[in-house]
């Protein structure tokens, strides 16, 4: 079934994005350090950030896909966007915009005011990217592991809760990794990095030899740092279990998994890559079902 232009130039497919939104609040409730807070109150502040941080990123797509449709026409899967290929006039797109945007600006504070500065300071920054940051490489993807942090952070304000630094860094790395590896995807589609560079320009600036060390680079440190957390005593602590060391493997396996299928040129979206993919589906499942078994036994 085929959306309305105007719904589907908010990109639908990737409002699983902002489900980090819901990080905080999922780690916050089997923390002892935590018991006082109400979980329906917070969970319930925490959906509504992310259906905001939904809203401003439909915007945001909106002001990419205006910017970027002459680019966007030459790249074989972009150019059936509704704005490139003319199905959304851009006069109503801009108009979406500012309804979009209005909206969340109204809605913002009524979810605190540290909310509300997280989430204009990430509409800002992806006003710079769109304009200005991702014609510069490693700035360009690092806006992009910055938008995936501000998002834990946002919903960690909403629900009013506290969140270990090393998850925002965590959160940081494991999104710059994504991005980067997006990049050698979207390399590996166009048929090179000249190619690649009449649709995004900064391409031409992400050697193979590049973007083989900055994505073993960013894995590492994704690595590590989830490892530092899940293997500290403050974290044993909180959850009253050292068993949190037991998903470290699966955090592990998707960032191989990930990156072998990047490697071979599969896709260039991360969500497709979510919906399609057994391996990493299955990754997914078991560390979710890990951490419940694990804050279960305690």
């Amino acid at each position: 079934m085929r959306l309305p232009p105007w719904l589907d130039a908010l990109r639908p497919s990737q409002l699983a994005k902002n489900a980090l939104v819901l990080a905080g609040f999922f780690f916050a409730l089997p923390d002892r350090h935590q018991a006082g807070i109400d979980p329906l109150a917070a969970g319930l502040c925490t959906l509504a950030a992310a259906a905001l941080f939904a809203v401003v990123s439909g915007a945001v797509y909106l002001l990419n896909d205006l910017h970027d449709a002459p680019r966007d026409r030459l790249h074989p899967e972009k150019r059936r966007r509704p704005i490139a290929s003319g199905a959304l006039p851009p006069c109503a797109a801009l108009a979406e915009c500012a309804l979009l945007v209005a909206l969340s600006a109204a809605l913002a504070p009524l979810l605190g005011r540290t909310f509300a500065l997280v989430l204009g300071g990430y509409f800002a920054m992806q006003l710079a990217y769109t304009f200005a940051l991702k014609r510069v490489p490693l700035l360009d993807v690092a806006c992009i592991a910055a938008g995936f942090a501000l998002r834990v952070w946002a919903g960690v304000a909403a629900a009013g809760v506290a969140l270990a630094p090393a998850i925002l860094y965590c959160t940081f790395c494991g999104a710059l990794f994504l991005a980067l590896c997006k990049r050698r995807a979207e390399i590996a589609e166009m048929g090179g990095r000249e190619a690649a560079a009449s649709h995004r320009p900064v391409l031409r600036w992400y050697p193979p030899p590049l973007l083989r060390a900055a994505i073993a680079a960013a894995a590492l440190a994704t690595l590590a740092a989830y490892s530092a957390w899940a293997l500290a005593p403050s974290t044993a602590e909180k959850f009253g279990t050292r068993g949190m060391a037991l998903t470290v493997p699966f955090v592990l396996l998707g960032l191989l998994r990930y990156s072998q299928l990047t490697a071979r040129g599969r896709t260039g979206r991360p969500e497709k890559i979510l919906l399609h993919d057994r391996p990493v589906q299955l990754c997914i499942a078991l560390y979710l079902a890990t951490c419940a078994a694990v804050w279960l036994a305690r």
